[in-house]
């Protein structure tokens, strides 16, 4: 499975890249109130949110369906959580709903995070705790663990913690995306209200 390792190490390395920037948003928006970065990333906010949902579901699947690893309960929550936006990122494009959209996106990126972020400290946790009933993991029939680690690289990059990476970034896309369209509308209401003073 040389293909299997390759991969592991690409998402690994891609995730510490995500959580870099994901941090460089979140200091922009909340500390310079996206005085440095809103400009620049609002033209490919469209494209990096539907590249980043459609990949999520492509690679979901492809672990699950090529690769043959049987998703948990909290990964199934996960995939809740992120395949509806992959539609509705597409169709909120094509109809230009920049207002409705990111608010469904934060919530869906929300729960998501919250189960990721669980299954993360569920997948640290040593298994001597876990034998004790500290952290439930969900039973769904399929044998799943919600342990085990499909994912293992760097000694802390798992598939729970990519996924919540992942969430928390699609959060700080969809706040720019609230932001601009207020700021837009706020200016289309000074335009109208100058024009009709005139």
């Amino acid at each position: 499975m040389y293909y299997l390792a390759t991969l592991n190490l690409l998402l690994g390395l891609a995730g510490i890249g995500l959580i870099i920037a994901t941090v460089v948003l979140l200091v922009d928006y909340f500390v310079f109130n996206g005085k440095y970065l809103a400009d620049r990333i609002t033209p490919f906010l469209w494209p990096v949110i539907m590249l980043m949902t459609l990949g999520s579901i492509a690679l979901s699947l492809l672990y699950s369906e090529y690769f043959g690893f049987i998703p948990c309960s909290l990964c199934w929550l996960q995939r809740i959580a992120i395949y509806p936006q992959g539609l509705l990122s597409v169709m909120a494009w094509k109809f230009k709903d920049n207002l409705f959209f990111p608010m469904y996106g934060i919530a869906l990126s929300g729960f998501g995070l919250l189960v990721a972020v669980y299954q993360y400290i569920y997948q640290m946790v040593p298994k001597e705790v876990l034998e004790g009933g500290a952290l439930p993991c969900l039973t769904d029939g399929s044998g799943a663990d919600c342990a085990e680690k499909v994912i293992d690289v760097f000694g802390f990059m798992t598939f729970p913690l990519l996924s919540a990476i992942t969430f928390a970034f699609l959060i700080m896309l969809y706040l720019y995306m609230l932001r601009e369209y207020k700021r837009d509308r706020t200016a289309t209401m000074q335009t109208a209200y100058n024009e009709a003073k005139v």
